[in-house]
């Protein structure tokens, strides 16, 4: 099996230990983290936007704006990551890519409520981006570069959580969300470019004929279904009918779908590689990790952002552009500690790092329980939690490259993605199960008091603590040349 990359000297570098970064590389990380973190910045860019779709279509089913995205990515993440083992990542990522430009202009562009819908679903299509972009590092960086690439791209996230909240409130304020929509699909079409122009072929990684569609379809409407039903089921209600059964039907087709993969001449995942100890753990543990340091700081937007009314809501009562400037200083914080773990990874146990992430971040959202009242306590607090989350974003893809051999990154990477996209729903709906602990209802909406918020940071604590029991069972790990001849057992 060859590589079919059009950059020899790349290629070369990839076989090459001691080769160090170059301004080709950086260019090549450059152009995989904007696409990758693009979709961070348009979950906070769309939350901000929600309000105004509301209003724009007066609509009281404006939850389906985001959730749309979230059901079309997770359906279509388990055929993203073999199609890229099949014809090669960078041609996915640039349909992908593509697809997400066209959604984006027609959701602009929309006249109608579902016309809208329509042009998110086609956006959903770019969802899954994140299965590729990371096994693509492994099949163009140096092997000694891996990680530490890895790393950045993780990480970049700060940053997005820095400028993200500014531009919304720009765009919002003066174009509401059809200055979102535009700003996406110039910002998608830039993507395309940079991933055109600089990042080079990937090889492929299957070879054998035939495609398991119906695999792909099981498994992926089985998750789908179980987000779905977990995403309503605070507005439905968890004892309703419709939420049993949208879960029934998903953990009935996760259930078949193992029947399926062991009838199949060929299987959409080798169930062999998910068996293995050290896989299931990274995966398990990693994706509920990252589950949690994604949803904590959108949930703590709540306590920032509703009003403070004694006896009835705790919130801090500030503005969006208030809580902006504040959260400043944590995600510096996060991303500065992600560049510091790339470092890191270099010399020191990935395991370690992780370990540590883990510990800071289950420390810091116990004491954001206790401590949230004022702006200095908020900070104090969640610097320490998101010191943890550098960590964590930084170190899990290493774990993955640590427990894979590259014929198996693009399986361990999309895995990892659906991991944080099924813990993400359910993390999100036990945060809203904590706020409504203490919650008052006033005219049909939801006030949550100190004793919601302070339950919300704790369940994100012991989740990060639950966490962490699971990852001191990894074994050691093995650098990428080592798993790239041999998978770990």
């Amino acid at each position: 099996m060859t590589p079919t990359s059009a950059s020899p000297s790349l290629d070369a570098a990839s076989s090459d230990d001691t080769a160090r970064w170059t301004p080709r590389l950086v260019a090549v990380l450059v152009a995989l983290i904007w696409p990758t973190q693009l979709l961070a910045a348009a979950g906070i860019l769309g939350a901000n936007a929600t309000a105004s779709v509301a209003q724009s279509f007066h609509t009281t089913h404006v939850a389906w704006f985001g959730l749309t995205v979230v059901l079309v990515s997770t359906l279509l993440t388990p055929f993203v990551m073999k199609l890229g083992d099949r014809y090669g990542k960078k041609r996915l990522m640039l349909v992908m890519t593509g697809l997400g430009v066209l959604g984006d202009v027609i959701a602009a562009m929309a006249g109608s409520f579902w016309l809208l819908l329509a042009g998110r679903a086609v956006a959903g299509c770019y969802g899954p981006f994140a299965a590729l972009s990371f096994p693509a590092v492994r099949d163009t960086f140096p092997a000694r570069l891996v990680k530490p690439a890895s790393a950045i791209l993780g990480s970049s996230v700060g940053l997005v959580a820095l400028a993200a909240p500014f531009l919304a409130g720009w765009l919002v304020d003066g174009w509401g969300y059809k200055g979102v929509m535009w700003f996406l699909a110039a910002a998608s079409a830039a993507g395309f470019a940079l991933i055109a122009l600089l990042v080079p072929h990937t090889p492929r990684h299957d070879f054998r004929p035939g495609f398991d569609w119906l695999g792909g379809l099981v498994l992926g409407g089985g998750l789908t279904a179980v987000v779905y039903a977990v995403g309503q089921g605070q507005s439905w209600g968890w004892a309703d009918a419709k939420t049993f059964g949208w879960l029934a039907v998903g953990l009935t087709a996760l259930v078949v779908f193992f029947f399926v993969e062991r009838s199949s001449a060929h299987p959409i995942l080798d169930l062999k590689v998910l068996s293995r100890r050290p896989v299931a753990l990274v995966l398990v543990s990693g994706g509920l990790a990252q589950a949690v340091a994604y949803t904590m700081p959108g949930m703590a937007i709540l306590l920032a952002l509703y009003p403070h009314i004694p006896g009835v809501s705790a919130g801090l009562g500030w503005t969006a552009q208030h809580n902006a400037v504040v959260s400043v200083t944590w995600n510096v914080v996060m991303f500065g500690t992600g560049i510091v773990a790339s470092r890191l990874l270099r010399t020191v146990d990935a395991r370690l790092i992780w370990w540590a992430g883990l510990a800071l971040m289950a420390v810091g959202y116990g004491l954001v329980g206790f401590f949230h009242a004022n702006e200095t306590e908020l900070i104090l607090t969640s610097c320490l939690a998101n010191l943890g989350s550098g960590l964590v974003v930084a170190g899990a893809p290493a774990l993955v490259v640590g427990v894979v051999s590259k014929d198996e990154q693009g399986l361990g990477s999309g895995m990892l993605n659906m991991g944080i996209n099924f813990f993400g729903a359910i993390v999100t709906a036990l945060s809203f199960a904590a706020l409504a602990t203490h919650s008052t209802v006033v005219d049909g909406t939801a006030f949550y008091q100190d004793g919601g918020y302070a339950w919300l940071f704790w369940t994100g604590a012991l989740l990060t603590a639950l966490t962490l029991a699971i990852s001191l069972l990894i074994p050691p790990l093995r650098d990428p040349a080592e798993t790239d001849a041999a998978p770990a057992t």
